[in-house]
């Protein structure tokens, strides 16, 4: 499916997979060497990871993550939004209190999965891209035209790609844009002309 929106938007894509438990292919002895390339990243960022997983399917779990945001956001450390909300007030110079309102508006898994796969085979959860304003264009002008409705988007620099593209496009199911923040353009070696789009499963047949 990556691939299919690849052709279509000239652009890469990456598949996004969200596991209860350990996946089969992690496991299984006797799967194929094609099944077998699944990597298990150690401390990356989720941003960083997409980068990775254009070159190979990527394998994350809570110990792969060595982002304090992506963890939260994923649920994999919930406990610890102090800490948190400091490393964000030291990186945006700005008032407690706005800081503590934009973070209560950030998704996060209540039920954290176990592992996320990344371009891993089988049927994605979501489609990540970091696509140029024209591509988008395109793709929100099929929207349009299949719809027949407005694209209502939502835009935050705060954990920008874990939790505003990946955890929220999974829980709301809608499509979600995001400008990134500081951390994730940097990481994610996104282009100064590119946007990051989501795109959950349940829409994938309406650009394809």
């Amino acid at each position: 499916m990556n691939w299919r929106f690849s052709d279509k938007f000239r652009s890469q894509w990456i598949k996004v997979k969200f596991y209860k438990e350990k996946p089969d292919f992690m496991q299984d002895t006797d799967l194929s060497s094609d099944e077998k390339k699944a990597e298990v990243l150690r401390n990356v960022r989720f941003c960083e990871a997409t980068k990775e997983a254009i070159i190979r399917p990527i394998i994350l779990d809570r110990e792969s993550i060595s982002c304090p945001a992506a963890r939260y956001c994923f649920g994999w450390d919930t406990n610890f939004k102090k800490e948190l909300l400091d490393s964000c007030l030291e990186k945006r110079k700005t008032q407690e209190s706005i800081i503590k309102k934009m973070f209560l508006k950030v998704p996060y898994f209540i039920k954290p999965f176990k592992y996320i796969g990344l371009n891993t085979d089988g049927e994605a959860d979501l489609l990540i891209s970091y696509m140029p304003p024209e591509e988008i264009m395109r793709l929100i002008k099929i929207y349009h035209n299949k719809k027949g409705e407005d694209l209502k988007i939502s835009l935050c620099s705060m954990m920008s790609i874990c939790g505003g593209i990946a955890v929220k496009t999974y829980l709301e199911e809608r499509i979600n844009f995001s400008f990134g923040c500081d951390d994730s353009r940097k990481y994610a070696d996104i282009r100064r002309e590119n946007l990051a789009v989501g795109i959950p499963n349940r829409l994938f047949k309406l650009f394809i």
